[in-house]
């Protein structure tokens, strides 16, 4: 069963993940083979003064009835593409939290009183072809300084089209999939880690066995030693460490998804997540990076 799309005061949601990667072309298909339907190419504007301003950015996505996951590439030189490309330096993968909230501008604040180093506020925006009808997606971003989070790219964002960014067209995949549920982050301390991505959201770090977990009002980000995600799951980080692994997606059901990535011959196996349930988990190709974990919701 899915909860609402998008935050209301004072929640807290996991809305996206992205992976940085250097090409688009094979990064879609690598998604697309694993059964997700993903969205048109779109490149990403900033409004700065009035004007529009080409981010240096673009994105396609696999748009899920609760959050997504998103491929962001360069499209020219920027301060945001030279970031990407920094952290694909590292390893191409997962590189972006994204939070949903209700209110960007509070978050900011709160944010900088929690001592963590903001930057201005981002209107950001895409162009979006609905009913032949092209508008723009909008959302208010709010970033902390880049290398703040060693992991990547944490943020908060408040959506205002949400029409336009969840459209029904988009939101049923051959995979069943329909939530993205959990961010998986490798660390040889993950005290340290847990305690910053407890503060960025303002929600406690709680133990759960040998996982630190913080619980969101949606979704979830687990901190977990190298040693455990390789002998429980099979995941070895790609990444110097503290770096994002995994995400967890919930599925209608694991054996239609299983159908579903042996038809594209692709690699899975069944392992048992810290507290219980079943997952599968699939070893993402080189052009797209890191591990994708499916868990029957």
């Amino acid at each position: 069963m899915t909860t609402p799309q998008l935050a209301g005061p004072g929640a807290v949601f996991l809305d996206h993940i992205a992976h940085f990667v250097p090409a688009m072309e094979p990064a879609a298909a690598a998604l697309e083979s694993c059964g997700f339907r993903l969205t048109p190419f779109t490149a990403q504007t900033n409004r700065e003064g009035g004007a529009t301003v080409l981010s240096g950015t673009g994105n396609r996505c696999a748009m899920l009835r609760n959050g997504y996951v998103e491929l962001l590439v360069a499209t020219s030189d920027s301060p945001l593409s030279r970031q990407l490309n920094e952290r694909i330096a590292d390893h191409v993968g997962l590189h972006l939290a994204a939070f949903g909230t209700a209110d960007a501008a509070g978050e900011h604040a709160r944010l900088a009183g929690a001592g963590f180093p903001t930057l201005p506020l981002v209107d950001m925006r895409r162009p979006v072809t609905l009913g032949g009808v092209t508008e723009d997606a909008c959302f208010s971003i709010a970033r902390v300084a880049h290398g703040t989070m060693p992991e990547g790219r944490a943020q908060f964002l408040t959506h205002h089209t949400q029409h336009l960014v969840w459209r029904e067209d988009y939101l049923d995949h051959p995979n069943d999939a329909f939530a993205l549920n959990a961010l998986w982050i490798a660390a040889d301390d993950p005290a340290e880690p847990a305690a910053r991505f407890a503060r960025f959201p303002g929600r406690p770090a709680q133990p759960r066995g040998e996982v630190m977990t913080i619980r969101l009002d949606r979704g979830a980000i687990h901190v977990a030693t190298p040693a455990l995600l390789g002998e429980r799951m099979g995941i070895a980080p790609a990444g110097s460490l503290p770096c994002f692994v995994a995400a967890t997606i919930l599925v209608a059901d694991l054996a239609r998804l299983e159908e579903c990535l042996d038809r594209s011959g692709i690699a899975r196996r069944r392992v048992a997540l810290p507290g219980g349930n079943e997952a599968v988990a699939v070893a993402l190709r080189s052009s797209l990076g890191d591990t994708m974990l499916f868990r029957a919701g």
